[in-house]
């Protein structure tokens, strides 16, 4: 076995090399008093999955199993590591460079795949995987949703984790994770600088009992039509030691983000330039159409709950949901006349259509378009099969509907999309439109020769959608454009996410962190009120226009006057949550019971359990003014104990009449009554 190492700062990181191929042999980190290990277990490097050429079976090429042929190398401090595979699948070379940064305890890695093999095509290629080594106290960030912070011994789980998420998605939203140890206060970055990004895969992988944990990106490669179709991979990887946690790896990628990435839109101090009536809203409400009328149930519940609030609302369309796109027109009777009800009682309205789906049945059982029309312009494989997805939905001979993924980089589903929104915007008269699934779903990797784009992976998928999405704003600029989930790539012309999914367990507020002043997020998933209350107070926490809810689930809300007092917090915070920046959230202990429901179906094993309190912290940046937010959501009256960077001082809590905090060397308690909502505000010395 030989081993080569390479240190950056605190930062030691150990390859080695045996008869079979290439491992990650250790991590250890030497900003202590003295080095810890974070890995011990080596584990392997890298995978590459190749696909044979005449049949598509898949073989997965394994760093530590499969390259029996490396090389070390050095050029000035930068280490080289070159490995070729052997049997099965021989002639797949990776190579890999290593460059320290000394002052930052940063190791920067590139990576490229070749291929001399003229029987399998390369599909994929992880970027250098990092491991760490299994304890109580080892953490990690996934990037799903807002980012979750996760145990990595965690029984929830039998102890194993298998994730693969496609970014861009609602289980990718940044390109980065993050690994760190709070006993030790110290953490490790992993994060992609892709200021262009191309379509990959972040995963965490743990077999049970295993010793070690994996967190790795991985790319899908282009070129998918021929052999020997080597690439380097999209962007820079970086690890990154330091002290902290989550947060302070979210300012690692926000500081980058923020220099170099290519999709962030434009702003003032006071707000979006593209974001028209938005940036009032403090408020949404979810309306299905299922009768002849609906405005008066809208502003009903708008005037009860007394703030600027916007409607998303479905089935306004005399189709079935999930059925028979894109025919959305003509629109069911009256909706116009509603319309004009509820925009004159000053509420807003989107609607919903689908901005990536064709029925192959589109009228009724019938294949009345698709074929003749758009079959052509839908994603296919190498092989021609059409991609399709199915859901809830059937047909009425009972069979699912089967709905074709369309490629977005084809001038017909451009042109489609461009001319229902136009209609609905300037026909019908919405305020804005909401597109789903773009931020949502995964990248297809469309194979299709005629479409002009590269067969399979690259940044023409998202590039192709910012270009639809930005012709749509051009010609619209007083309206919204609204999109499913919170992948990030795709802000620069969408004013509005949904980030109905934050529904989950150990979830953490990074996407915050990094986007509050550049993107609206709004709404969640309130599938049942035992869970309600928990995500009433998060969604106010991470800076969200509140609710997303329809009339008749806020009537029976069974704390309603809870969710007044979070949504008129927001509003009275308005220009903090709308335009401000999260800073550090406290560390919050309560004595309240937790909150506990398993009735929520996008959490993991439809269980959510938190803290009744929950906490986070807001810079105000056209004022300097700084916020400190507590919710307590539950019923009972709770002590909490308070760990912050928030200014000594003592503050009367807006919000809750009579308490008053007082911080003294970043520690304080405090009182909580149950379902309340208050903030201490200390305004710029």
């Amino acid at each position: 076995m030989r081993i080569e190492t390479i240190r950056a700062g605190a930062l030691e990181v150990a390859f080695a090399q045996t008869e079979t191929g290439i491992s990650l042999a250790s991590v250890t980190d030497h900003g202590g008093e003295k080095p810890f290990r974070i890995l011990s277990t080596p584990g392997s490097l890298f995978c590459v999955t190749v696909e044979n050429k005449t049949d598509g079976s898949e073989i997965f090429l394994m760093a530590n199993e499969h390259f029996p042929v490396c090389s070390f190398g050095r050029e000035g401090s930068d280490l080289i590591l070159a490995a070729t595979s052997g049997d099965p699948v021989p002639g797949v070379t990776v190579r890999i460079r290593v460059s320290p940064e000394e002052t930052d305890s940063r190791l920067r890695f590139t990576t490229a795949v070749e291929s001399v093999n003229d029987d399998y095509i390369l599909t994929c290629c992880d970027y250098p995987c990092f491991w760490f080594d299994v304890s109580e106290q080892a953490r990690f960030l996934s990037p799903y949703g807002c980012g979750e912070a996760m145990k990595a011994d965690d029984g929830l789980f039998g102890h194993e984790y298998r994730s693969i998420q496609e970014y861009p998605s609602y289980g990718a939203s940044f390109q980065f994770m993050a690994y760190w140890n709070p006993e030790r206060g110290r953490m490790l970055y992993y994060g992609l600088e892709d200021p262009k990004p191309v379509s990959k895969r972040f995963c965490f992988l743990r077999e049970k009992d295993d010793a070690a944990l994996c967190l790795k990106a991985a790319m899908p490669l282009q070129d998918l039509d021929r052999v020997r179709n080597g690439q380097t991979l999209a962007g820079t990887l970086v690890w990154q030691l330091g002290d902290g946690d989550w947060y302070d790896a979210t300012l690692l990628y926000r500081a980058w983000m923020e220099k170099e990435a290519g999709w962030l839109p434009e702003r003032t101090a006071s707000g979006r330039t593209d974001s028209a009536w938005l940036e009032e809203i403090d408020a949404w409400w979810l309306v299905h159409i299922n009768g002849d009328s609906f405005a008066d149930e809208i502003i009903e519940a708008a005037k009860d709950l007394g703030v600027p609030s916007a409607v998303h609302l479905y089935l306004w369309h005399q189709i079935p949901f999930d059925n028979d796109y894109p025919h959305y027109f003509p629109e069911k009777g009256g909706v116009r006349s509603e319309l004009k009800k509820v925009q004159d009682a000053g509420i807003r309205v989107i609607p919903y259509i689908n901005g990536r789906l064709w029925d192959t049945r589109d009228r009724g059982t019938e294949d009345w378009m698709f074929s003749k029309e758009a079959k052509p312009f839908a994603t296919k494989d190498r092989f021609g099969k059409i991609f399709t997805e199915s859901y809830s939905s059937k047909e009425s001979d009972g069979s699912p509907v089967v709905l074709s993924i369309m490629c977005p980089s084809t001038a017909f589903w451009q042109n489609t999309v461009r001319d229902l929104t136009g209609r609905i915007l300037d026909d019908v008269g919405f305020d804005g439109v909401y597109l789903d699934q773009i931020a949502a779903a995964k990248p297809q990797l469309c194979a299709d020769p005629s479409h002009g784009h590269p067969a399979g992976g690259g940044s023409w998928w998202s590039d192709s959608y910012n270009d639809l999405l930005r012709t749509v704003k051009e010609k619209h600029p007083d309206r919204i454009l609204a999109t499913e989930c919170t992948a990030e790539m795709f802000m620069k012309d969408i004013q509005a996410y949904l980030s109905w999914l934050w529904v989950r367990n150990d979830q953490v507020p990074a996407f915050p962190v990094l986007y509050s002043d550049k993107v609206h997020l709004f709404g969640i998933a309130f599938g049942d009120p035992s869970y309600a209350d928990i995500f009433i107070a998060q969604s106010l926490l991470f800076g969200e226009q509140m609710g997303w809810m329809s009339p008749a689930f806020y009537w029976k809300l069974p704390h309603r006057d809870f969710y007044k007092k979070a949504v008129a917090a927001r509003t009275r915070l308005h220009r903090t949550l709308s335009h401000g920046r999260m800073l550090r959230p406290p560390v919050l202990t309560d004595d309240a019971p937790r909150l506990r429901s398993e009735k929520c179906p996008h959490a993991y094993f439809k269980t959510v359990d938190y803290p009744a309190v929950q906490g986070t912290q807001w810079l105000e940046k056209e004022t300097g003014n700084r916020y400190l937010l507590l919710a307590n959501a539950g019923e009972e009256n709770a002590h909490v104990t308070i760990e912050t960077d928030f200014p000594d001082g003592d503050y009367s809590v807006d919000g809750i009449d009579g308490l008053t905090v007082r911080i003294r060397s970043g520690k304080a308690e405090a009182e909580l009554p149950g379902l309340s909502v208050g903030w201490l505000e200390r305004k710029k010395d």
